[in-house]
């Protein structure tokens, strides 16, 4: 699949999901602007996942990065 490879590159750059302007969002370390922007607000998401992405969340490979996304996005 096209997605998981792209994920999996992004991986290997050092990449991070946060939030931009109230976003779901994915940086990629040292960058000021977020590679990816998510259609979906992050105050409709639990408290704890709300402070988890304010301080960044560094997924440790593909498997755990496709599941936050689909955790937070669904």
């Amino acid at each position: 699949m096209r997605l998981s490879r792209i994920y999996s590159a992004l991986l290997l750059l050092g990449f991070f999901l946060g939030i931009h302007k109230g976003y779901i969002a994915l940086w990629e370390d040292g960058k000021t602007d977020p590679a990816e922007v998510y259609p979906y607000r992050a105050q409709y998401l639990p408290e704890a996942d709300q402070r988890a992405l304010q301080q960044g969340i560094r997924p440790k490979d593909e498997q755990q990065l496709q599941q936050l996304l689909e955790d937070f996005l669904s």
